[in-house]
C-alpha cells in the first residue's frame, strides 16, 4: 500500500471502519510511516473524544453522516446500521456481495468524520463558553456579596478596624472585625504571587498561631470567623503552598495586633 493511499484510509481505520485485509495492509505501512502513525494517534484523541463528550451531539447528525457514507450509486439511501464498524473477521454482509466499506467509500469516512470531529468540537465549545459565563456571574455575585458585608461590617457597632504592616513597617492589608468573631478584608496591597503559592491568615490564640483561611495568591475577598470564645491578640499573614498548611512553613510578611 502506497501512502498517500493508506493516507486516505487513517480516519476509516481510527473509525474502525476497514476491512480486515486493509487493517493490515494500512498498520502495515503506519509502522513504517512515522508521519502517518502521528496523524492516526491524533485521530484516535479525537475519535475517543467523540465517545465521552458529556453533551448530546445533534439528534440528526447522524442520521445526515450515515445517509452519505450508505448512499449508493443510483443515489438511493440504503437504511444505515446503528454503527458505523463493520466486521472485523472478513465475513461478508447478508448479501454476500457488500463489503464493510470499499476505498472509494472510505474517502467519504474521512469527511464524515471531519464533520463529526467537527460538531464535537463546536459543542464542547459551547459547553467550555457556557462554564465559563457560569464561573464569572458566579465570581461576580460573591464578590458583590462580599462588598456589601464589608460595607455592613464598617458600619456595625463595636467594629474594630487593624491594619497589618510588613517587616519595612508598610501598611500591606487591612481587616475589620466584628465581636462575634467574624473578619473581613478591607483591601489589600500585598504582592500578587504565583499561582502554586498563596497568602495564609493566621490567628493569635493563646500564643499560637490557628490558620483561619486562604487569601489566594492576589487577596481580594477574604472573609474568617473564629468561633467560640476564643481571644484573638495578632493576625499574622505568611506565604505557602497553594493548598495551605496547618502550621506556618515560612516568615511572617505582614502582621497586626489586635
Amino acid at each position: 500500500m502506497t501512502h498517500d493511499e493508506a493516507s486516505e484510509l487513517l480516519a476509516a481505520l481510527a473509525l474502525d471502519a476497514v476491512e480486515v485485509d486493509e487493517r493490515t495492509a494500512i498498520e502495515e505501512h503506519v509502522a513504517q510511516c512515522p508521519r502517518c502513525q502521528a496523524e492516526l494517534d491524533a485521530l484516535r484523541e479525537v475519535a475517543s473524544a467523540m465517545g465521552n463528550s458529556v453533551e448530546a451531539l445533534p439528534q440528526d447528525l447522524w442520521g445526515s453522516i450515515s445517509s452519505r457514507i450508505y448512499e449508493d450509486q443510483s443515489g438511493e439511501t440504503r437504511e444505515a446500521p446503528l454503527l458505523l464498524v463493520g466486521p472485523r473477521d472478513g465475513t461478508s454482509r447478508a448479501n454476500g456481495d457488500d463489503r464493510a466499506l470499499s476505498r472509494s467509500k472510505s474517502k467519504i469516512v474521512v469527511s464524515a468524520f471531519s464533520a463529526l470531529a467537527a460538531a464535537v468540537i463546536a459543542v464542547l465549545a459551547i459547553s467550555l463558553a457556557s462554564a465559563n459565563g457560569h464561573v464569572s456571574r458566579l465570581n461576580n455575585a460573591l464578590a458583590s456579596e462580599t462588598t456589601s458585608e464589608v460595607h455592613a461590617a464598617l458600619v456595625a457597632p463595636d467594629h474594630r478596624v487593624v491594619d497589618l504592616t510588613s517587616a519595612s513597617n508598610q501598611d500591606v492589608a487591612q481587616f475589620v472585625l466584628l465581636p462575634d468573631g467574624r473578619g473581613f478584608l478591607v483591601k489589600s496591597t500585598l504582592p500578587t504571587l504565583s499561582s502554586d503559592k498563596t497568602y495564609q491568615l493566621w490567628a493569635i490564640i493563646n500564643g499560637k498561631p490557628i490558620s483561619v483561611g486562604l487569601m489566594g495568591h492576589q487577596p481580594t475577598a477574604v472573609t474568617f470567623t473564629v468561633s467560640g470564645n476564643s481571644v484573638v491578640t495578632a493576625l499574622d499573614v505568611t506565604v505557602e503552598p497553594s493548598g495551605g498548611t496547618s502550621t506556618p512553613t515560612s516568615p511572617v510578611v505582614a502582621s497586626a495586633t489586635v
